[in-house]
């Protein structure tokens, strides 16, 4: 296959940029049209070194280089930016390949060091990328609405039943300390129950993907929901299994639905939580490699 390698400008003028890598193929076209990199007018092309393929771009080194990334990344608002138009791309070619994703900031200083940084890791990316192939990842985000939980637990636990029917017809003195073993036991019955939902929809689900992953859950503040996360999830499915995976998550949905419980489908995503290569080549890293 021919394509046109990005040049190695001088170090204090350009370096690499790595979005990610996937497989070549011969009479495959290389790379989606127009397809535009981290930064305006830096274009992303294809870097081979075997049966590899390496999505890069030439970015200027006054933004890019080792000091001056860091500088850099005090800037919310260019450190927004840069990351979305990273995923952008990765989300262009993810369409088209099977991706193993590189990390954002992954720069070297040229392209022969980004060449030795795939024949270095050769073995790892071909591992991840059969790990990946023909396989998306999903995010599961699961909430609860937990006082519409404690309502539906009141009218159905016999043991919180019996309490209420205690405390009912206690006296004023017994009253308080029923209160309290009351608000206890509501309060470890409604943990138990979103345990249980939380163990019962993540194991269903993993019967429908390859692997799955734990993310940590977010605050009210991040996702923006009144109800609580309980679970923060990734799932890598193939696309032979998305609609069973689909259709698992509506049933899971319809079963718990009436205890509070609603849930965030996100993707297809790169498999960013699935593939785990060393990337030396950060803006610092690759510095020292000279």
């Amino acid at each position: 296959m021919t394509t046109a390698k990005p040049e190695a400008a001088a170090a204090d003028h350009s370096v690499i940029y790595i979005y990610g890598v996937a497989r070549a193929s011969r009479g495959r076209q290389s790379i989606p049209p127009r397809l535009e990199g981290i930064v305006p007018a830096a274009t992303v092309d294809p870097l081979i070194h075997t049966n590899l393929m390496a999505f890069v771009s030439a970015v200027p080194a006054a933004q890019f280089g080792p000091e001056e990334f860091r500088s850099a990344l005090k800037d919310a608002a260019w450190l927004r930016d840069r990351v979305l138009a990273h995923e952008k791309v990765l989300e262009q070619l993810r369409s088209s390949y099977d991706v193993v994703p590189f990390r954002f900031g992954t720069v070297y200083l040229d392209t022969s060091q980004a060449s030795n940084a795939l024949a270095r890791h050769r073995r790892e990316l071909c591992q991840a990328l059969d790990r990946v192939r023909d396989a998306s990842e999903w995010g599961v985000k699961l909430y609860c609405d937990q006082d519409m939980l404690r309502r539906r637990i009141e009218t159905q636990s016999d043991s919180i039943c019996q309490l209420r029917d205690m405390l009912r017809l206690a006296s004023p003195g017994a009253r308080f300390f029923l209160q309290k073993k009351y608000a206890k036991a509501l309060d470890g019955e409604t943990a138990a129950t979103v345990a249980n939902a939380v163990e019962r929809i993540s194991q269903s689900l993993e019967t429908r993907a390859c692997e799955s992953a734990a993310i940590e859950l977010q605050p009210a503040a991040v996702h923006g929901r009144p109800a609580d996360m309980v679970m923060n999830a990734a799932y890598l499915v193939t696309a032979g299994s998305l609609r069973p995976f689909r259709q698992m998550l509506a049933a899971l949905q319809d079963e718990f639905a009436a205890y509070g419980f609603d849930h965030e489908l996100t993707g297809p995503w790169p498999p960013y939580h699935f593939v785990s290569i060393r990337q030396e080549g950060s803006a610092d890293a690759a510095a020292s490699d000279q």
